[in-house]
C-alpha cells in the first residue's frame, strides 16, 4: 500500500507563496517550473524503469528510498530537475533547489496516483 500523505508537505500553499515572494518569481514562472520539474521526473523514472531499476523506482514512489540505489536515484532525480530549472528558466541555484524541494513531493504523489489509477483501471 502506498500512503500518499507521506509525499504531500504540510501547509504547501503558504510555502509556495513565501518562496514566490522571496525569489521574486512571477506566477507564470512557477507554473513553468512545475511543468519542467514534472516532465523531468517522469522522464527520469521512465528511463530508470527501462534500465531495470523497478525496485528502486518503487521505493522512491513509496516515499521510502532506503537502499543506496534508491537514495541515489532520488538525489539524481532532484539534481537533474534543479539543473533543468536553472538552464530553462535562468533561476539562481538556491531558488531552483527550493522549488524542487517543494515541488518534488507533490509531483511524486501525482505520479504514484496516476500509476495506481492505471493499474486498478
Amino acid at each position: 500500500m502506498i500512503y500518499m500523505h507521506q509525499f504531500i508537505p504540510k501547509n504547501i500553499w503558504p510555502k509556495l507563496q513565501g518562496l514566490q515572494d522571496w525569489g521574486q518569481l512571477r506566477q507564470e514562472q512557477l507554473s513553468q517550473a512545475f511543468f519542467i520539474t514534472k516532465d523531468t521526473v517522469l522522464q527520469f523514472l521512465r528511463r530508470q524503469i527501462e534500465r531495470g531499476n523497478w525496485r528502486e523506482v518503487q521505493e522512491v514512489l513509496k516515499g521510502k528510498p532506503m537502499t543506496r540505489t534508491g537514495k541515489f536515484i532520488y538525489h539524481e532525480m532532484r539534481d537533474l530537475a534543479i539543473g533543468k530549472l536553472i538552464m530553462r528558466l535562468g533561476l539562481r541555484k538556491v531558488i531552483a533547489a527550493a522549488l524542487v524541494i517543494v515541488l518534488l513531493p507533490i509531483i511524486l504523489a501525482q505520479a504514484t496516483g496516476e500509476i495506481l489509477r492505471r493499474v486498478k483501471g
